[in-house]
């Protein structure tokens, strides 16, 4: 399944709090398969986001970052930095997805928003 460096950090906390749920061992084990397989993709956007960090980041005499009151980074040249992280966030990557029957989840208490960050996981 093909989806975006953007798409997986939208998804991987609520992916994370369902995976806290009680669960059917098939629907448990799929969905520990897949953030599995989500961080190792998630391990590499962090790296390319900080090369991109330390690229565009305003920096003090002692080479470290400088940020806002707020912590925000400052850029030397914002709409480059821009571009770029739109550029890594729009990124498809191609996830071999474990996947399992709707049918398994009969009695599992999930919010819309938790069944939405599974549903490519469920099989028609």
């Amino acid at each position: 399944m093909k989806i975006t460096n953007r798409e997986i950090l939208e998804s991987i906390n609520t992916l994370k709090v369902v995976a806290q749920k009680q669960m059917p061992v098939k629907v448990s084990y799929a969905i520990a398969k897949n953030i599995s397989k989500i961080d190792a993709e998630l391990k590499i956007y962090e790296k390319e986001r900080k090369k991109l960090i330390d690229k565009y980041a305003e920096k003090d005499k002692d080479n470290k970052i400088i940020s806002n009151k707020e912590g925000q980074i400052k850029f030397k040249d914002q709409t480059a930095w821009d571009k770029d992280i739109e550029e890594l966030l729009s990124i498809e990557t191609d996830i071999e997805i474990h996947k399992f029957k709707f049918d398994l989840l009969n009695g599992v208490q999930m919010s819309p928003a938790e069944l939405q960050a599974i549903d490519y996981m469920i099989e028609e």
